[in-house]
């Protein structure tokens, strides 16, 4: 099953900003994985036969800060310009997010530009989030990406394929009067998480990645090809869109190309499970089993000791109505992790659905209690 790596995001908050840099809580994984060479990395950014003209460094160009007419229009109407800065910034957040005037609605499997996000009304984490900054920059407000160190999360998006997801919101800096996070997604932000600032070639690389990795859902491995090499010309250090990459040449039977993209995933990032589990299964697709046994005990190792690996398994067998299994599994993650909120509601909703409700009820008090304490 190959895993990808996207961006998610849903409603509107404000909260102070806290930590500014990324931790690292996993070890390194000690994996005997053989750097590729620099030839062999860049040719896989250069055009495939036939597409000689395609300029990666140009094309393509979704401009994901783009601003229309009527985005500043909606800027004018709405956010009067004789308010202070956090004035305007509340005017303008009640206006996106209120139904009677834009009602913005999230979907995590939608990435557009700030233009097209604002003309549908529709996105995800970093479709509105790119829609907020264009638009507090023409509120005048001084703003910038923010990537939040979310604790990880896994879905299912087909009978094949799993998306692992990252989340990114915005950051408005007062000057001195200090800085508010702007998070429209409610459901996955808290301010304790570990964030730190990015950049807008960052940013934009992430959205040519979640593009890319929707193309590859849809089966256009060439446009999917066109989006990643432009996300990675943006950012060629990110290991997850390398991985994404990896994923599509697998697809293409470039094992070779394959390997190469995911080999340099995982020097790039020695803890990317994601590209140490599709390697694993090139491995095993190829006969290799040495080779696919030392990574696949790698990520059964990882798994075994990531509670959110095992709460994101939980989720999937409640939605088969595996009771049983999803309350075993939550109940191992939350022997690793006491202290984590969720592991703890999901289990008073498991008890809840078995008709257990006093066991559901005392799992629903201990939820509340941990994250009043955060």
């Amino acid at each position: 099953m190959p895993i990808l790596s996207k961006n998610l995001l849903a409603a509107a908050i404000l909260s102070s900003l806290a930590a500014c840099s990324v931790t690292n809580t996993q070890d390194a994984t000690l994996l005997e994985i053989q750097a590729p060479s620099t030839a062999q990395i860049t040719a896989l950014l250069s055009s495939e036969p036939g597409d000689s003209n395609v300029d990666i460094s140009l094309y393509p160009e979704d401009n994901i800060l783009a601003v229309s007419a009527e985005m500043r229009h909606f800027v004018e109407e709405n956010v009067p310009t004789a308010l202070s800065p956090r004035g305007r910034l509340s005017y303008l957040l009640d206006s996106m997010v209120r139904p009677s005037q834009l009602g913005l609605t999230y979907n995590p499997g939608i990435t557009l530009n700030a233009s097209d996000t604002f003309e549908q009304g529709v996105g995800n984490c970093l479709s509105l989030t790119s829609l907020f900054i264009a638009l507090a920059r023409e509120a005048k407000l001084d703003v910038y990406y923010n990537e939040v160190t979310i604790p990880p999360s896994w879905d299912m998006i087909s009978d094949n394929s799993m998306v692992f997801y990252k989340h990114i919101n915005a950051v408005v800096d007062f000057g001195k009067n200090g800085k508010e996070v702007v998070d429209l997604s409610v459901g996955y932000y808290e301010y304790h998480y570990p964030q730190h600032r990015v950049s807008e070639e960052q940013a934009a690389a992430q959205h040519y990645n979640n593009r890319g990795a929707e193309f590859l859902n849809l089966g256009n491995n060439k446009r999917a090809q066109l989006y990643f090499q432009r996300a990675l010309y943006l950012d060629p250090e990110a290991g997850h869109i390398w991985g994404n990459l990896g994923t599509l040449l697998r697809r293409q039977g470039r094992v070779v190309d394959a390997e190469v993209a995911y080999s340099h995933a995982i020097t790039l990032n020695a803890n990317d499970q994601v590209a140490i589990s599709n390697l694993g299964r090139l491995y095993r697709e190829q006969g290799d089993k040495d080779k696919a046994r030392e990574l696949e005990k790698a990520s059964e190792s990882f798994r075994g000791k990531n509670p959110f690996w095992l709460y994101s398994r939980a989720k999937a067998e409640y939605e088969k109505g595996q009771f049983d299994e999803a309350l075993d599994l939550v109940q191992q993650a939350m022997r690793l992790d006491k202290k984590e909120h969720r592991f703890y509601r999901f289990a008073s909703l498991i008890y809840y659905r078995q008709g257990k409700l006093i066991r559901a009820q005392q799992f629903s008090d201990k939820a509340s209690k941990l994250k009043l304490k955060r």
